[in-house]
This record gives C-alpha cells, sequence and structure tokens, in this order.
C-alpha cells in the first residue's frame, strides 16, 4: 500500500493550458518500466513521448530559457501532443540516478509527478545485465566476471567500446534502491512520488494502475489488460545491432542536431531503426543465477533492501 501522499499546491502547468502536469517514469531500469509506459500510453489523456527514454533533462542545455526548453521538449518528442491529452509523460530510467535532472524538472514543472518501479535487486541486476549486452554497453558475457569488474571500471578501466556511460556498469550502485529512492524523495519531495513495487504489479497490474491513475489526476480508460514486455534479448547480428541499438557517436550528433527541425525525416528514421530492431532481436534463455553469486547479492544488498523497506513501510525479508 502506498502511504497516503499529500499533492503540493497547483500552479500554471508551463506545458500549456490543458495539461495538468508532466508525469516521469524515472525508473528503475528492469522493473516493468516498458510494459507501464505503454498501459500509460494507451490512455486517451496521456501523451506519451516518443522515443520512451529521451533523456532530454539529462542533456538539456543549462542556457536554454524554461520558454525555450518547453518548446523545444514539446516539439522533439510530443508531436501527437492536442487538446483532449491532460498530462504529458515519458519514462527516462535515467533520472532516477540523477538528482540533477529531477531538479530539473521541478524547477520547469513544479506540479510534476515521478513514478518509480523497484525490485528485488538480486534479479534485477541479473536481468539489467542481459539488458546492457543487448544494448551493446556491457561486453563481458559472464556475469559474474562483469560484477567483479567493477572496482577496476570505476577507474576507467576495461570500459566496453560502445558503452555510451561508464557508470551503467556499476551494477551495485544501479542496484541500491533504497539509496536511490531515498535521494528522489529528498530532492523531489515524497508528495509528488509514486513508488510501485514489481511484485504488485505482476500479481495485479490493472489495480496499480487505477492506484497511478490516482495519483496523477488521470481518468481511468477501462483498460483490462497489461503485458509484460523486455524478455530476455539478444541479437543475431552484432554489426546491425550497434546501429539500431547503440549506434556511433556521428550518428547520434547527426540526430540531435536535426531534432526540431526535421521532424518528419526524423520519424522516418526512427521507423527504420524499430523495423531493424525488430528484424535483429531474438529471445534468450538464460541459465539461472547460481546460489553462491545469489547470496553473495543478497549480503551485498541487505541493508539497501532494509532501508527500502524503512521508505515504503515495507516488509522486504523475502528479498533477503
Amino acid at each position: 500500500m502506498q502511504p497516503a501522499i499529500v499533492s503540493p499546491p497547483s500552479t500554471p502547468s508551463i506545458w500549456g493550458p490543458q495539461i495538468k502536469h508532466g508525469v516521469y517514469l524515472v525508473g528503475a531500469p528492469r522493473c516493468g518500466t516498458t510494459a507501464f509506459s505503454k498501459a500509460l500510453a494507451r490512455n486517451p489523456q496521456i501523451c506519451f513521448s516518443k522515443p520512451k527514454e529521451n533523456h532530454f533533462f539529462i542533456r538539456v542545455s543549462p542556457d536554454l530559457s524554461p520558454e525555450e526548453i518547453s518548446r523545444t521538449y514539446l516539439q522533439r518528442y510530443f508531436p501527437g501532443l492536442n487538446e483532449n491529452h491532460r498530462a504529458i509523460a515519458e519514462g527516462s530510467v535515467s533520472y532516477l540516478y540523477s538528482p540533477e535532472a529531477i531538479e530539473k524538472i521541478i524547477e520547469l514543472d513544479p506540479n510534476g509527478r515521478f513514478i518509480v518501479m523497484v525490485r528485488n535487486p538480486v534479479d534485477m541486476i541479473y536481468s539489467y545485465h542481459v539488458r546492457l549486452l543487448f544494448t551493446m554497453d556491457e561486453d563481458v558475457t559472464d556475469f559474474e566476471t562483469a560484477w567483479n569488474l567493477q572496482e577496476a571500471r570505476s577507474y576507467g578501466k576495461y570500459i566496453p567500446k560502445r558503452c555510451r556511460e561508464p557508470r551503467l556498469l556499476q551494477y551495485a550502485a544501479v542496484g541500491s534502491l533504497g539509496e536511490q529512492v531515498e535521494t528522489l524523495f529528498r530532492t523531489a519531495g515524497r508528495e509528488r512520488c509514486f513508488v510501485i513495487v514489481f511484485d504488485d504489479f505482476i500479481k495485479d497490474p490493472i489495480k496499480v494502475y487505477k492506484e497511478v491513475l490516482d495519483f496523477i489526476d488521470i481518468d481511468y480508460d477501462g483498460q483490462t489488460k497489461i503485458a509484460r514486455k523486455n524478455q530476455n534479448r539478444g541479437f543475431k547480428s552484432p554489426f546491425l545491432q550497434q546501429f539500431v541499438m547503440n549506434p556511433p557517436k556521428f550518428i547520434v550528433k547527426f540526430i540531435e542536431k536535426r531534432e526540431g527541425q526535421g521532424l518528419d525525416k526524423l520519424a522516418y528514421l526512427r521507423s527504420i531503426r524499430r523495423r531493424l530492431k525488430k528484424i535483429n532481436k531474438v529471445e534468450i534463455k538464460r541459465e539461472a543465477l547460481s546460489d553462491p553469486m545469489r547470496q553473495k547479492l543478497r549480503a551485498v544488498f541487505a541493508d539497501d533492501i532494509e532501508k527500502l523497506g524503512g521508505l515504503l513501510n515495507r516488509n522486504f525479508d523475502h528479498w533477503r
């Protein structure tokens, strides 16, 4: 159960007269954010960003005025925004690990609402490693080896050639959800945050969906099913994968330079990318985490799990 939350006072939204606020699904990775994002995007009162994870507030220039930020953000990522929408939403999980991004959002959108999804960190991190292999941010296929490289990588050693951000490879920090949620509460204010526990979402996704709609003040649209997404995936061609999932920097710069200028061309490029991703991906089965490694991770995350339980007034002893 979510603790009782008192909503902060409302102010006029910078996103437009009909928009109440932005909704920011800030993480954590491998906790059901893709499935939940798709459910929110199907609600006719919500305009969800394209792509889901745009990481805009990580990259936004400090030289832009609030009006310029608002205009750029809406033009780039919300081309379908219309008078029927009551909220805009996005799902950049990187924001959970960037208090600076949260501060920028609140400064621009004081009515903003933050949604966090959390999961047993042992299961989350093992799944997260598969995801990094898929995005080519990680090149060490054995999870235990990748885990043991964290200290060396913190000094810049053994960083994969195509890794976009070395901090992604710090598995212990990424899995410390108690610490991340505590920082989010401190930065954004508890009243602006709704935390979804993955166990609850799997058990009754529609119940969770309705609770979130109440929190963001959006009407229930009658959805009765939310399908799980992003099972373990691999790829057929490493050469093709580097372009469709983690393109070279010159391609990224090319696209960023033209965002907000040639929107039709960008949409066309993204549609090609989606088709190529679909062609290249393959579902994979992964061996279960070994018992010794599971016990090691439980010990590493035990205190953080206790912290998360205290923040949410929940008992997570079964995770430990």
